[in-house]
């Protein structure tokens, strides 16, 4: 098989495609389908354990659709991926024998529906999960309401209660002494006279007069 400068070109380009756009959407489906299958695996393994009877034929439905979109999306990604490798090597083919170009376009119709088909039942998919954990979040409640319901019921039926009855509420404990007034005898109160005496200077005598003027002529 003869290859010219155009083909060489066409398997650059579709390598580049390859390594660029469909590797790292293979790893991210790869991851996706892992932790969707963990996801699911849970989700029946809790759907199992659940004791309260509510809805088994929805249950089943849920983990059948389940199931089946996840088949579906693993068969659609395997026939996208030879429908690829088909076109590959058809457009090489092409090269010498113009003939094989109607099969390249076959195998790139095959590839584009069954990436639509894969990409629909992963997103459907996801709508089922959702759903399933809601109902989950839904019968795990009504157990436990359920449960509070009956314990109520029963100890109401142990102790009935009377409507009409009533309980008056206790006052608290004062905190201060109670004791007896008792009237203290206080001492008596005089009031006290406020004599001013303006002009009350005593006398003097002739012996203190001179006392005064010799110790101001010795002061000088």
């Amino acid at each position: 098989m003869n290859f010219n400068g155009s083909g060489g070109l066409m398997l650059l380009i579709i390598a580049g495609l390859w390594v660029g756009v469909f590797v790292p959407s293979w790893f991210r489906r790869s991851q996706l389908r892992q932790v969707e299958r963990k996801s699911s695996q849970s989700l029946r393994g809790e759907i199992k354990n659940i004791r309260q009877p509510i809805i088994p034929g929805s249950r089943i439905s849920l983990a059948q659709q389940s199931f089946r979109l996840q088949l579906t999306q693993t068969i659609s990604s395997s026939v996208a991926v030879f429908a690829f490798l088909g076109a590959i090597w058809t457009i090489f083919a092409a090269v010498s024998q113009i003939f094989y170009i109607f099969f390249s376009g076959g195998f790139l119709a095959i590839f584009i529906v069954s990436v639509a088909l894969s990409r629909a039942a992963k997103r459907k998919n996801r709508g089922i999960l959702t759903r399933a954990a809601k109902n989950r979040a839904g019968m795990f409640s009504s157990a436990a309401n359920s449960s509070m319901t009956a314990e109520f019921i029963g100890d109401t039926a142990e102790n009935p209660v009377n409507k009409r009855a009533w309980e008056p509420n206790a006052l608290p404990a004062p905190r201060q002494r109670i004791g007896e007034l008792t009237m203290q005898s206080l001492a008596e109160v005089v009031e006290i006279e406020n004599r001013v005496a303006k002009n009350a200077t005593a006398e003097l005598d002739s012996t203190a007069l001179d006392e005064i003027l010799r110790r101001r002529r010795a002061n000088g």
